[in-house]
């Protein structure tokens, strides 16, 4: 039995950006997560926008 994928949100934060990866429209933004014990803690996260298929690769299964 084919496993159905629902439609999700699409932030308005994504609208004109591209996937940092292929190209295409971006769907997601992924942000980096600063620990506590960085020594440049006072920094601003990495974020990148990514495609659905992009996503599910970066957080495997339990993006589906």
């Amino acid at each position: 039995m084919k496993k159905e994928i629902m439609p999700h949100f699409v932030s308005a934060s994504c609208r004109g950006e591209k996937c940092n990866i292929c190209g295409v429209s971006a769907t997601h933004k992924v942000g980096e997560e600063i620990p506590d014990d960085d020594p440049f803690g006072d920094r601003h996260n990495f974020t990148a926008y990514v495609c659905c298929k992009h996503f599910r690769m970066i957080f495997g299964p339990p993006a589906l």
